[in-house]
């Protein structure tokens, strides 16, 4: 048997939550609408943009100061964390399972707090996991300050939705959007206080997944071909792309558009069970032994560029919604 490597995002693939956009939701004035719209923007400037080094998972670093003004602290945050998780059903006995055959390793673009609740409730070994950083006790806001990313919040609230078309075109009431969030994080936003304390706050998505799984790969003497890696979202493309083009193993769990494309391996399923499965075919068998097609009442698995992708996309993303819920399935 090889020395395998079983990489994971955490929100998706091991839990349902999306955390930031839940604390969004409970601090502030219609905040999971607000994180809606910065997440739209996140994406917009990653995969349509394209801006150059753009890191995506960013609405985690957008979202801060909104928070601010509600003067989240880290103890709420962590209370808040620890009191809503939910996980996928059978994670627990899955990720027991594979931690009988190869290390676990995390790898996900949540805060901290969230990361270490997760951990606690599942046993999972806090040294093996990568996260975003941040202390919300690190910064204190005074009431001008407030005052006006209020405001803004006020403002951005009464926006259109941002879309574009299949040939990345945006229409002009979303380029109105674009270019007020654009006025407001990379103009007006660098000249307030606030921003010297979120400056350096580097979400682990896009970039910094690829570079986390760099790190692991280091540290245990693992090659990238014996990584398994699984991910959902817009974040782990990166992740995927890396494992992938290293002869890895890439596996989109629920994903959305983005992730299914992006993945060698597709899986829709109701529970985690066949990610053990997954898992311990690769450990034992190499790719070759992974089972394609229903592998369960409600699971399957496809493999990119052997299946009809349109449908794919729209079964994993129907399945993503019924697990997570409309509101958090849709985002990016």
């Amino acid at each position: 048997m090889k020395k395998t490597i079983y990489i994971t995002d955490c929100e998706g693939p091991v839990s349902k939550n999306d955390n930031a956009y839940e604390i969004a939701d409970a601090f502030l004035m219609e905040g999971g609408r607000l994180f809606s719209l910065l997440s739209k923007f996140d994406d917009y400037l990653g995969d349509v943009e394209k801006v150059e080094g753009y890191r995506y998972g960013s609405t985690l670093r957008f979202i801060l100061p909104f928070l601010k003004t509600a003067d989240v602290t880290d103890r709420e945050v962590q209370g808040f964390s620890g009191q809503n998780i939910t996980v996928v059903n059978g994670i627990r006995e899955t990720l027991q399972a594979v931690y009988g055959l190869m290390p676990v390793y995390v790898v996900s673009t949540s805060y901290i707090h969230y990361i270490k609740e997760v951990c606690q409730y599942l046993g999972l070994n806090m040294a093996n996991m990568f996260c975003t950083k941040v202390s919300f006790d690190g910064y204190s806001m005074d009431e001008d300050e407030r005052k006006v990313i209020t405001d803004y919040h006020e403002e951005f609230l009464k926006l259109p939705p941002i879309v574009w078309d299949d040939g990345n075109r945006v229409d002009p009431d979303s380029r109105r959007t674009i270019d007020a969030l654009k006025v407001f994080f990379f103009d007006r936003l660098p000249s307030l206080p606030v921003y010297q304390w979120m400056k350096d706050v580097n979400p682990i998505g896009g970039k910094g997944k690829a570079e986390a799984i760099l790190q692991i790969v280091k540290q245990t003497g693992v090659p990238l071909e014996d990584v398994l890696y699984v991910g959902d979202s817009i974040t782990d493309v990166d992740a995927f792309g890396l494992v992938k083009e290293n002869g890895g193993l890439s596996v989109s769990f629920n994903g959305n558009n983005y992730a299914v494309r992006s993945a060698e391996y597709i899986v829709v399923s109701e529970d985690a069970a066949v990610l053990g499965d997954i898992a311990a075919d690769f450990c034992n068998h190499g790719k070759g032994a992974i089972r394609e097609g229903k592998v369960g009442e409600t699971a399957w698995v496809f493999r990119n560029g052997t299946c009809d992708m349109k449908d794919v996309i729209a079964l994993s993303e129907r399945m993503r919604k019924e697990v997570r819920g409309q509101a958090i399935g849709s985002l990016g």
